[in-house]
């Protein structure tokens, strides 16, 4: 069973993209809450609040934040005109959205036919935060403009307007359009699923590339299979076979403490050895020579050299295009500088899939 409390909201901290931060007044350590204003309504100062204190009270990722269930002050919310579908169903808080298949009249005709990727590149990263340094890198050193679009998946937040970081990205145009699959809802376009989230992004905004990946609070449980960046093993898969061109970003760190997140995480393990089946490359960063030796030792141990081609590529040129559009973004709380692995391992990656693109390696 949820938590639910009551508190008084005292000061409005912020109101962005369709979300407020509030204040409270309320008996509880955490003092601040996150109203969704398109599914409970606008909040103001003295407005009494019905809460959600779960997380709050477990100290999760999200427990900085209580989030508001209904505002006592608004007995009455009306129905916005747009949208014949619903995500979060079933549940006290589904959302009614417009699905594109349903909505888009004059591309009704692409969601009945097959999906043909065309060689376009399709990026996976198991974390959302490897996607603020793909768009940079992306942006800096392509030398026309490429249409980037990012597909959210349902593995971990649902709401995109939770993304301070897609927010941020629009906001410096290092992001193109965004899509939401499944019941993570709020990107400019709604879709049921994966297969076609893709045909959306490839046919309807003619991406060029596209980001595949949860939004913020990847679950883990400490287990072997049991956490919810698993699934994107097999959309690689779907990429591959529906002739997409995939790059895998792997989550590579040696400031993470815990030992199954040192080197290369047990989560990209897992994917690359028991899930994936598609040749696709394995991208490694260049790094210091001893913890080069532990990736190594860690690919052979799962016998994933036998599978996939392996290939190391410098990914400093990460560190220019973040700073060149400033942007400061942390994984696991650290930033570029407190765990170098984890971001030069995107741009190793991201200089790659460049280079297969464009079929030149400038950078």
């Amino acid at each position: 069973m949820l938590e639910m409390r009551m508190g008084k909201a005292v000061e409005i901290l912020s109101h962005k993209d369709r979300i407020t931060e509030v204040l409270l007044e309320i008996d509880h350590p955490v003092k601040k809450a996150v109203n969704y204003d398109f599914i409970t309504g606008s909040v103001s100062v003295g407005d009494w609040l019905y809460l959600n204190t779960t997380a709050g009270t477990l100290s999760l990722g999200t427990g900085g934040y209580h989030f508001v269930m209904a505002n006592d002050s608004r007995r009455q919310n009306h129905m916005t005109p747009v949208g014949h579908g619903m995500k979060l169903r079933y549940t006290p808080v589904q959302v009614k959205v417009p699905f594109v298949e349903q909505e888009l009249i004059e591309a009704r005709e692409a969601f009945q036919q097959a999906l043909d990727l065309k060689g376009r590149l399709v990026c996976f990263g198991e974390l959302h935060s490897m996607i603020p340094p793909l768009c940079a890198y992306f942006r800096y050193y392509y030398p026309d403009k490429l249409r980037i679009g990012y597909i959210m998946t349902d593995h971990a937040a649902l709401p995109l307007s939770f993304s301070r970081n897609i927010t941020a990205l629009i906001e410096k145009s290092l992001l193109d359009t965004t899509i939401t699959i499944g019941n993570a809802f709020g990107g400019k376009h709604e879709c049921v699923n994966i297969y076609t989230g893709l045909q959306t992004a490839i046919q309807v905004e003619n991406c060029d590339i596209v980001l595949v990946s949860m939004g913020p609070g990847i679950t883990g449980t400490n287990t072997t299979y049991g956490f919810s960046g698993l699934d994107l093993g097999f959309y690689i898969d779907l990429v591959f076979r529906m002739g997409g061109v995939c790059c895998f970003v792997p989550r590579i760190s040696f400031a993470d403490k815990r030992e199954r997140h040192h080197g290369i995480s047990h989560h990209t393990l897992t994917i690359l050895r028991d899930i994936i089946q598609s040749p696709i490359p394995l991208i490694l960063p260049v790094l210091q020579k001893s913890n080069t030796q532990i990736m190594l030792r860690q690919i052979q141990r799962n016998r994933i050299s036998d599978r996939y081609g392996i290939c190391f590529y410098n990914g400093e040129g990460i560190r220019k295009a973040m700073k060149h559009f400033r942007l400061s973004v942390t994984s696991m709380g650290r930033s570029t500088e407190e765990d170098p692995a984890f971001f030069l391992g995107i741009g190793a990656a991201a200089r790659k899939s460049l280079s297969i693109i464009s079929h030149f390696d400038r950078v």
